[in-house]
């Protein structure tokens, strides 16, 4: 009797009847073939529309203010790269980034983030895992981050769990839209 991967669920199962040996062939390849639908879609490089903390009462505050810019990118290696942040920060006084005053240095790493490393996509959940390698933020250093995500057209919407904002829960929801003709043309907006 043949034995079959499930590879929806990655178990064995044992099919008695060669019709549903063939059904569940067929249903297996468009699993996959979905599965991989999102991944596809999503690679390349994404502009930040708006970075938005919302708490369950509706109310919506802006982490890194109106000001927010950033860059993420999927690659074909299953690589990816995300950088966000207050466009607006404010120079240090010196010119030598080592040397900012304590009060800089707090303004600057609380206004961005940045981190790269691998990804995943699980279609069938709809969530993205980011096994992040490098981080502005340390503590994501060699730990994984899931993502929840809405796609449509060229616009990514990706949402992570909930973070405490001054004491309300809130849910981080970062927009992106796809950049279609990125050249040596390509100019951020202002």
């Amino acid at each position: 009797m043949p034995i079959f991967i499930n590879l929806k669920y990655r178990k064995k199962i044992k099919l008695k009847n060669s019709l549903y040996q063939k059904k569940f062939l067929i249903l297996n390849y468009f699993i996959v073939k979905i599965m991989n639908v999102t991944k596809i879609a999503i690679k390349g490089y994404w502009e930040l529309i708006k970075f938005e903390a919302v708490a369950e009462d509706g109310t919506v505050i802006l982490p890194f203010g109106p000001n927010v810019r950033g860059l993420l990118h999927y690659g074909d290696n299953e690589l990816m790269s995300a950088q966000l942040g207050n466009a607006m920060r404010a120079n240090f006084e010196s010119e030598d980034f080592r040397k900012g005053k304590t009060n800089e240095i707090i303004e600057a790493y609380s206004g961005y983030i940045s981190y790269f490393g691998k990804y995943s996509v699980n279609e069938y959940r709809k969530y993205i895992i980011h096994e992040i390698e490098l981080s502005l933020y340390p503590n994501w250093i060699n730990t994984r981050v899931k993502r929840v995500y809405e796609l449509e057209n060229n616009i990514l919407i990706l949402k992570a769990p909930q973070l405490d904002y001054d004491g309300i829960k809130r849910i981080p929801t970062l927009t992106w839209k796809k950049i279609e003709n990125l050249n040596e043309n390509y100019r951020w907006h202002s």
